[in-house]
């Protein structure tokens, strides 16, 4: 193998630096989950900087939020023999894949109310993914043919990580007259890429010719956030709206890095590489209203454009990336590789309710559902999605008058999918092309939510 695996995953945690990624929770890539069932388009703590940041004019003083999101990941992909498979080995390219996966994901955040003003700061990652899928046992010390061990999911992801940490400054001013709050945030987005998988360089799966492709890519965009939060009825019912949009605005990334391939048994030199992707930007609504004097009903909902996920592609540095519905280059001297997405935009729905047994403890829980980006022909082990519903409960308790600690569990149950006979990679031309990527796809994520807020 070109990578020792075990050392492949301790440079992934040496990138993730503050961050260890997690898995992808929602539709696509997303990750935001900080905040739990307070995490929303009308909340009031620092994690409005991300959700709404005209909810920060709700808070009063001086608040530090620090928040971990806790996850457990199993999943699995059982994969059939395609027509276009080599299946001159049994169990080489079909059969069987799982995996375990602990990850945790901090988030940092503060605000300060100064008069009718409001000022909030954050850092965390609201779209990223990881995987580290498990062996082949059955291939376990087989000299003659060792690619096989990493896993019949292998051509499409053996270890993988995307992060996009977003660090965040925001504002909010609240206008008592009309009890509307207006806000307004600025992110600068570090986004990482590092993946290895199989390849071979004509994007089949032969066991003669297989090697590894390792990517390593990183850049820096900027995007905006604006919100608003208006009191509808005096101390009983708030609705918020809020917009996130696209990084650098238009939604196209470029990330810098290397690409290093081992074909034929041949390692090539580290290439400087371009990757060219699309992340969404995002619409949120909620309302919360008080339904009784210690009952609160929470109601929001998001839609993500996830149609910006058209395609990860490869390139030359300072190559054009032009793909053809067929999969194939308009330049094919600059597109080096090409992964087709073609996602669609996802919307998520989520209800909460809160009750104070005795004040200040407040006992809350929620249900949510999450639409799916990824289309059944695109669908791979590298980014899988489904929908998905999801259960919380949990509490807030005051530990002291100034410190604040919430925790809670939720968990994800995804609807299982099965996309045997539906996938196009093998059919796609050019250096679109990678091994057929149906088959059967099952995931279950259990998530704790633990934050502390100290107010002044």
């Amino acid at each position: 193998m070109l990578i020792d695996r075990h050392c492949f995953a301790l440079s992934l945690g040496l990138l993730g630096g503050l961050v260890w990624t997690g898995p992808a929770f929602a539709g696509g890539f997303a990750t935001a989950r900080f905040g739990g069932e307070h995490g929303n388009p009308i909340t009031g703590n620092p994690t409005a900087v991300y959700y709404n940041p005209a909810g920060l004019a709700e808070s009063e003083g001086v608040h530090l939020f620090l928040d971990g999101t806790f996850a457990l990941r199993a999943a699995s992909y059982a994969h059939t023999q395609a027509a276009s498979d080599d299946v001159t080995v049994p169990g080489a390219n079909t059969g069987e894949a799982r995996l375990l996966n602990e990850a945790a994901s901090p988030m940092l955040g503060a605000s300060a109310r100064l008069g009718d003003l409001a000022l909030g700061a954050g850092v965390y990652v609201p779209f990223g993914g990881a995987a580290s899928w498990g062996r082949n046992s059955a291939f376990d010390g087989n000299g003659d043919l060792a690619g096989p061990v990493d896993g019949v999911q292998r051509w499409h992801s053996i270890e993988s990580s995307l992060q996009a940490m977003f660090f965040t400054l925001a504002a909010a001013y609240e206008i008592p007259a009309l009890r509307l709050s207006l806000g307004a945030s600025g992110n600068l987005i570090r986004t990482q890429v590092s993946t290895v998988r199989a390849r071979n360089a004509s994007g089949d799966n032969l066991l003669a010719t297989e090697g590894r492709s390792l990517l390593e890519v990183s850049g820096l965009h900027a995007s905006f956030g604006v919100g608003a939060l208006i009191e509808a009825m005096p101390e009983k019912l708030w609705v918020g709206a809020s917009y996130q949009s696209r990084p650098n605005v238009t939604g196209g990334e470029t990330l810098e890095g290397t690409l290093t391939n081992r074909f034929n048994g041949v390692s090539s030199a580290p290439a400087a590489v371009e990757l060219h992707q699309g992340l969404p930007d995002i619409v949120r609504l909620g309302a919360r209203f008080v339904a009784a004097e210690r009952v609160e009903i929470r109601l929001f909902g998001d839609w993500t454009r996830w149609s910006s996920m058209e395609n990860q592609c490869l390139t030359q540095v300072g190559a054009s990336c032009a793909i053809e519905s067929d999969g194939s280059a308009v330049d094919p001297a600059g597109v080096v590789q090409n992964i087709a997405r073609r996602w669609n935009d996802t919307f998520g729905v989520r209800a909460g309710v809160s009750y104070w047994p005795k004040p200040p403890v407040e006992l809350f829980g929620g249900v949510g559902y999450d639409s799916n980006a990824v289309p059944d022909d695109t669908l791979d082990p590298s980014a899988t999605d489904f929908h998905d519903v999801s259960f919380a409960v949990g509490g807030r308790f005051e530990l002291t008058k100034e410190l604040h600690l919430g925790a809670s569990y939720t968990h994800l149950f995804y609807a299982s999918r099965d996309t045997t006979g539906k996938s196009i990679t093998a059919g796609l031309a050019g250096n679109s092309r990678a091994p057929d990527s149906g088959g059967i796809y099952a995931q279950t994520i259990g998530v704790l939510n633990v934050n502390v807020d100290v107010g002044f």
